[in-house]
């Protein structure tokens, strides 16, 4: 490759760069930074949170859970229901969730249940009435995987931003 090659994708990538910079939501960010310095930042930020993206071992059910958007729309929907002790069946996600078909969302709740990530369990706060409703609730060992993780996300951008702050 040629000196004069390499000028050129440096240009477009510095243009490039630019661009990405200036879409940024820098402003919200709980510290004040420059785009410049959030760039070199922002890498190490982001060297920082990349074992929070592997799975370990023993995650396997918060893994499934987030290997797709469907599953994951799915899952977001039971947890939020268990946390605040709602009841929520495989119609109420259908509903909820508009944009795909009862079947598949039947089918990814089924698959959660036949793995012990969903349990059929009655929701905390309210009595079910109707017999033919099976309520969804996260397993015990879901709900630890997700909330761990989540403690993990807040600890590690707790730690970048006591470095910059």
């Amino acid at each position: 490759m040629s000196a004069e090659t390499i000028s050129v994708i440096d240009s477009k990538d510095i243009k490039r760069a630019k661009r990405i910079n200036s879409k940024l939501n820098i402003k919200k960010l709980p510290f004040n930074i420059t785009p410049e310095n959030f760039c070199l930042r922002y890498s190490e930020m982001f060297r920082d949170m990349k074992p929070l993206f592997r799975y370990k071992k023993e995650d396997q059910a918060l893994k499934w859970c987030l290997s797709t958007e469907k599953k994951m729309k799915v899952f977001l929907l039971i947890f939020d229901a268990n946390e605040f002790g709602d009841e929520i069946y495989k119609e109420s996600v259908s509903n909820l969730l508009p944009e795909f078909s009862y079947k598949t969302i039947a089918k990814i709740i089924d698959d959660g249940i036949s793995k012990g990530f969903f349990i059929k369990l009655a929701p905390r706060n309210k009595e079910t009435t109707d017999s033919k409703i099976r309520n969804i609730r996260p397993s015990e060992e879901l709900v630890v995987q997700f909330v761990n993780w989540n403690i993990e996300l807040i600890t590690t951008f707790t730690d970048f931003m006591k470095k910059y702050t």
